[in-house]
């Protein structure tokens, strides 16, 4: 529907035209009816004059005047937004300290802080855990709690709903509805699975953020041992649980760490933590000259080129970087003659966008390497005497699948992102001498040898444990510590995610409020923290909600015009 005001009509066109004409005019009607004016006639040739629009006063409008609250819903001003931010991080790392610097600084925003801690408030509310003062004792039984309920509910997310509803729960009630807080912050210490992610999404959009916290096994395993007094053997055995938990129902760190907004790095460098927090909290709320760093961008180029991939089980996705320049790209994909990975293209016909048939694992309909490992473990299988009983069979077959035999990777028809970047590179006569890759994930044993050997001095990835055989089998080559030169540096990422980098960075194109840098006179605004406001707002209201009060605020503007 289109208003032309130099003619003075409205224009439908479209499928449903015809039908949408219908309905604007038992509104039009409608509205001229309240006046007591004559009904407007059926549209000729879907136009409607609209100096027949009968106005109707603000009394006899369906619903009162808007208030200034309900039309900053509408225009995207509204500023008393809750704010949930969820803190993921493996065992041992100190969230004592990671929550404290953020509520210490919220205040500066206007906003009250509380902590909603998943092992005391839901946990402990919906099962059965048995206090004790031995810490290794109580983060066990946290743990297998946490894991039972999942199992118990049948659904990962669970926890995720505890939280909710312990929020829920603390909402002050107006006839039974609750109410939302006027700029309050809670932080959720601390998520463990994928879903608890997901439903924490579903349920809080765009007012929910996650943080990752990575700290290396050095300083967890010393905040263990040291601040919480564990035995070190002990220590190990939750390091070791945390970071490969395979059961069903247990936690999976890793998974919902890949998922999080923004990385931090809780190296013991106060200062520079502290200001990384503020960063983020800054561009949550709006600063408008908060830019990304190379870092950065060059993570969300490598997020970006892993979209490109159509594996069957993961996109992963690399880039490599010279003098802060982005000087190849790759994914996880099948190569195809002539160099380069399969991209999805036009056909000969030029008519549909498709794939080659037999190109990409899912046009075959299987995963090579999965294939093949399953026929090493039938071939094994088939090694078992006859005799055996049963319950053994079956638990020998379990451990088989469980084995290392999951862990091989060589059958797999595709390239790997890291090496795929690399190939670019030697197809492109670029050099990888002092370069710098960018990953998704840790890279591989497979791909660190090639990383050596080209020359790349620095390696940036987004994991945190980084449990590759790399450092092992390379343990003379690669460094995680930046003084060792003349090693290849592999370091966590540090900074805004790619899940966020879009929305947070762009001036109007992202989800959140447009932002305006200067003036009208051209002078650089000025930002203070307190005139802060979230840039993606959690309304207080659903999509049905706002789709009225947009019906009343028609009514009401075209009463005043």
């Amino acid at each position: 529907m289109n208003w032309y005001p130099s003619t003075g009509t409205i224009n439908f066109q479209g499928k449903e035209a015809s039908s949408l004409k219908e309905e604007i005019e038992k509104l039009l009607n409608a509205i001229s009816g309240i006046n007591g004016s004559t009904p407007i006639p059926a549209c000729q040739e879907s136009q409607i004059p609209i100096e027949n629009l009968a106005k109707p006063s603000i009394e006899q409008l369906s619903e009162p005047m808007l208030s200034l609250e309900e039309k900053e819903l509408l225009d995207n001003k509204y500023a008393n937004s809750e704010l949930i931010i969820g803190l993921v991080a493996a065992v041992g790392t100190d969230l004592e300290h990671v929550k404290r610097v953020i509520s210490e600084r919220l205040p500066a925003f206007g906003y009250e802080c509380n902590e909603i801690r998943v092992s005391r408030d839901i946990i402990k509310e919906y099962g059965h855990v048995s206090e004790t003062g031995n810490q290794f004792e109580r983060i066990t039984a946290y743990m297998e709690e946490g894991n039972n309920l999942r199992k118990k509910a049948g659904d990962n997310s669970i926890l995720a709903l505890g939280v909710a509803a312990k929020i829920n729960k603390l909402r002050n009630k107006s006839n039974e509805k609750p109410l939302p807080f006027n700029k309050r912050a809670f932080i959720i210490n601390s998520i463990k699975h994928p879903e608890e992610v997901h439903r924490l999404r579903q349920i809080y959009s765009n007012g929910f953020f996650l943080i990752g916290v990575y700290a290396d096994e050095k300083r967890r395993f010393n905040f263990l041992t040291e601040n919480l007094s564990i035995e070190n053997s002990h220590a190990s055995n939750l390091i070791s649980r945390d970071a490969d938990e395979s059961k069903k129902n247990g936690q999976h760190t890793r998974d919902a760490f890949h998922l999080s907004d923004f990385f931090v790095h809780y190296d013991g460098n106060a200062d520079k933590f502290q200001n990384d927090i503020w960063r983020i909290l800054d561009l949550i709320f709006g600063k408008p000259f908060v830019t990304p760093t190379f870092d950065e961008f060059a993570m969300f180029m490598a997020f970006s080129a892993s979209l490109r991939s159509a594996d069957l089980s993961r996109q992963v996705g690399a880039v490599i970087a010279k003098d802060n320049n982005i000087v190849s790209t790759g994914a996880n994909d099948v190569p195809k003659s002539g160099g380069g990975l399969y991209w999805s293209e036009y056909n000969q016909e030029g008519t549909k966008i498709t794939d080659v048939e037999d190109g990409r694992d899912y046009k075959r309909g299987e995963d090579s390497n999965a294939v093949e490992k399953q026929k090493i473990i039938d071939n094994i299988l088939k090694c078992i005497p006859d005799e055996l009983p049963d319950e053994l069979t079956s638990q020998f077959k379990e451990n088989l699948k469980n084995s290392r035999i999951k862990d091989i990777t060589e059958y797999g028809r595709v390239v790997h992102a890291e090496m795929e970047s690399i190939l670019a590179c030697a197809r492109n006569n670029i050099s990888t001498v002092k370069t710098h890759l960018y990953c998704t994930t840790f890279p591989c044993h497979n791909c660190a040898k090639h990383i050596i050997s080209a020359g790349i001095s620095r390696v940036i990835y987004v994991e945190p444990y980084p449990k590759s055989k790399a450092l092992e089998f390379h343990s003379d080559s690669i460094s995680i510590d930046k003084l060792q030169k003349l090693n290849v540096i592999f370091e966590p990422f540090v900074g805004v995610g790619p899940r966020a980098f879009f929305n947070l960075f762009s001036m109007n194109l992202g989800s959140g409020y447009t932002l305006n840098r200067k003036t009208n006179e051209g002078i650089a605004v000025e930002w203070q923290q307190s005139d802060g406001r979230l840039r993606m707002q959690m309304l207080p209201s659903s999509y049905l909600e706002r789709e009225k009060l947009a019906a009343n605020l028609l009514l009401e503007q075209l009463h005043l015009t």
